[in-house]
């Protein structure tokens, strides 16, 4: 539980941190998942379904106006991601008709399966810090530190974690600057 509460902690402090999109116009982030292509901002929680997803964790039949929730993202009891999920509207919507406008991928939960998973072509689960700066090329570095960098490209923010020491990626954060437009979830 203690180790749950710090990811938590750390991703309500890296997602503050990038809440600030670019406005370039640029091309929005892709994550593949299971060969499907969801496109931040565009690809609906419906559209998921038709492609054979599930919610592994909840069944949420409604979405409130200007909010945002989570779409466990599952396919035969493997887990695709912690997909962001909003509503931008005023009125309450069906949960299919939400918006996925980002991912929270875990590669440290050996609780779990977990499907690879691909962001803009690149599967970054085991990357080094460098390995990631190398793959990102000409996004721009907005943090590097110990536990985490972020960067911006295309108008969307990444955040990499580097939890417990660890060398390698443990946590991944994608997402199109949605969540700044609707309250807190928390």
């Amino acid at each position: 539980m203690r180790k749950k509460k710090n990811i938590l902690l750390s991703l309500i402090c890296v997602v503050s941190i990038l809440l600030t999109a670019c406005s370039d116009g640029g091309k929005k982030a892709v994550v593949t998942c299971d060969g499907y292509e969801v496109k931040l901002g565009k690809t609906t929680v419906g559209d998921m379904k038709e492609a054979g997803f599930t919610n592994f964790l909840s069944g949420e039949e409604q979405l409130d106006g200007r909010t945002w929730s989570s779409f466990f993202a599952a396919k035969d009891d493997v887990l695709y991601g912690d997909m962001s999920v909003a509503n931008k509207g005023s009125y309450k919507i069906e949960f299919d008709k939400g918006v996925i406008f980002g991912v929270i991928l875990y590669n440290d939960n050996l609780e779990i399966p977990t499907g690879e998973v691909l962001v803009n072509g690149v599967n970054f689960e085991g990357y080094t810090k460098e390995e990631i700066k190398e793959a990102m090329g000409d996004a721009e570095i907005k943090q590097d530190s110990e536990d985490y960098l972020a960067f911006e490209l295309g108008g969307c923010n990444y955040a990499f974690m580097f939890e417990d020491g660890s060398e390698t990626l443990t946590t991944l954060i994608v997402d199109d600057g949605t969540e700044k437009e609707l309250p807190s979830r928390y």
